[in-house]
């Protein structure tokens, strides 16, 4: 490389070194977003640092990489590895390295990188979906919208907890009645028994109620793969 090469690629690092640092990003998808550390040079190497920043538990993401020159021809970087291409999971610290030597590639003036991603959550089956919320009453849904529809379990299982606490009680209620003498206190035990008993068929009525309505509403819920797609200039 001549010495008005290398002068070239120095001031071409260092523009891109000074366009990453005033790089203000912004994303505008609400369900994640790819965020920019690092972009520098090392010999002939270009490192790519990124975060992904996923707001959910659920998705892996395809990761791509557009390289552009300013008079807008595309560079097809052929010797490039790290966090790139399908099953890239969310998480900090993701690195691309581009190579520039080994594809022979000799730039003497800026270029514009593009990091594409996109995010595909799993399909799940009509069937995966009704058995999960059959089990766990919104875990079928919280598995294809990722949001915390699981919490609705607590309810489900709770008034039925509930209800077998009281059902017990009415029981043990209900035996010191038929042990007692007492006519004044036999009829005090009875009308107690009977109200528990009816506490305790009202909550197993409304958790089954719970129950069938989460089914019904998982039955509907559709399971479809989602993408979404998010690209980060710099």
């Amino acid at each position: 490389m001549s010495f008005q090469n290398h002068q070239s690629m120095n001031k071409r690092r260092s523009f891109l070194f000074l366009f990453f640092l005033f790089i203000v990003f912004k994303s505008s998808s609400q369900d994640f977003q790819i965020t920019l550390l690092k972009l520098e040079f090392y010999g002939n190497q270009l490192h790519i640092a990124y975060n992904i920043d996923n707001k959910t538990s659920i998705g892996k993401f395809r990761i791509d990489i557009k390289i552009n020159k300013q008079n807008g021809d595309s560079i097809t970087p052929k010797s490039i590895t790290g966090d790139l291409g399908n099953n890239i999971k969310s998480g900090n610290n993701k690195s691309i390295i581009w190579d520039l030597e080994k594809d022979s590639i000799h730039l003497d003036e800026n270029i514009s990188i593009e990091i594409i991603g996109k995010k595909h959550i799993e399909a799940l089956s009509k069937g995966s979906i009704i058995l999960m919320s059959t089990a766990v009453p919104g875990l079928g849904q919280t598995k294809v919208s990722g949001k915390p529809w699981w919490l609705c379990s607590v309810a489900a299982y709770g008034t039925l907890a509930s209800g077998f606490i009281i059902y017990k009680s009415s029981l043990n209620t209900y035996n010191l009645y038929k042990a007692e003498n007492n006519p004044s206190t036999r009829t005090d035990q009875y009308n107690k028994a009977q109200k528990n008993l009816n506490i305790a068929n009202t909550l197993f009525i409304t958790s089954a109620t719970l129950w069938v309505a989460n089914i019904i509403w998982a039955a509907a819920t559709p399971n479809s793969n989602q993408s979404l797609k998010h690209d980060c200039d710099i």
